[in-house]
């Protein structure tokens, strides 16, 4: 019948090694232990610009009968810990939590699905853990971790600039004051060293992962970009020489990630629905 939903959605909460990571999960009431996602989300602001387009994606998934987990990584949203308490080997443990999680409700089929350094993240739980995943789902991958750092520490740039009695400061003594063990406050966050760097350390065409049948990457392009950057192209022959299967689907939109206003693309969700099935 019209109008009656096809899944629940059910907030919980799951014990990891620090604590309670908050987690939304949306099951499907047909075939709930086929297929399950786990959303592994974006960094800092960019996640809850994301958020939006997130649910959206998750409700189409569990619509066409693919269970999702959508996840609050420690010191972030509504999971335990505060942000400058967050560290990147932290979130890849958060990661395998999820995972584990997902393994025992008896799953036949697990993939992860990241956003911006999501991917990244994804990517070295891949590395280090090495489970079985079938497909990684990879909107707008952050490809350099340390040209996004450098961008996020232009925002504490700009931010003294437009304040004369602060210090003005640049990126590169930011990124200093991180190399010698301090935290760096950008835009409300307290930035910890031990997860700054190892992003700023990680690059795409480094990591090597076994156990991933298949990556689909998804980006979004405005009007004027055209065409398959290099740096993807670069990424996309380096899964190859591992003999990843590798996609590529470039869609017209805006950086919903980014926007100043809510925004969505409903391609991305229509096509990122199709891949997966």
């Amino acid at each position: 019948m019209e109008g009656i939903s096809t899944y629940k959605t059910v907030p919980l909460f799951i014990s990891a090694e620090l604590g309670q990571i908050f987690a939304m999960y949306y099951s499907p009431l047909d075939n709930p232990n086929s297929q399950c996602i786990v959303h592994i989300p974006a960094f800092a602001e960019e996640m809850n610009k994301s958020r939006h387009m997130v649910a959206m994606q998750a409700q189409a998934y569990a619509e066409q009968g693919i269970s999702v987990l959508v996840l609050d990584l420690w010191g972030t949203g509504d999971s335990q810990g505060d942000f400058s308490e967050a560290t990147w080997d932290i979130w890849l443990s958060n990661i395998n939590t999820a995972v584990k999680w997902v393994q025992e409700k008896q799953y036949k089929i697990i993939h992860l699905w990241g956003v911006r350094t999501g991917v990244l993240l994804a990517l070295n739980y891949l590395q280090k853990y090495d489970p079985y995943i079938d497909k990684l789902i990879c909107w707008q991958p952050v490809l350099n971790g340390e040209q996004f750092v450098m961008q996020f520490l232009r925002l504490n740039v700009a931010a003294a600039m437009m304040d004369k009695d602060k210090p003005q400061k640049t990126t590169s003594s930011l990124k200093q004051q991180l190399l010698n063990g301090q935290c760096v406050e950008v835009a409300g966050y307290c930035l910890n060293p031990e997860l700054a760097l190892p992003i700023i350390s990680a690059k795409m065409d480094q990591i090597k992962i076994n156990q991933v049948k298949q990556i689909q990457i998804f980006e979004l392009a405005v009007a004027s970009e055209e065409g398959e950057g290099y740096a993807t192209s670069q990424w996309i022959k380096h899964l190859k020489q591992q003999d990843i299967k590798a996609s590529l689907d470039i869609i017209s939109g805006c950086h919903f990630w980014a926007t100043q206003e809510i925004s969505e693309s409903l391609e991305l969700v229509t096509l990122s629905s199709h891949r997966v099935s």
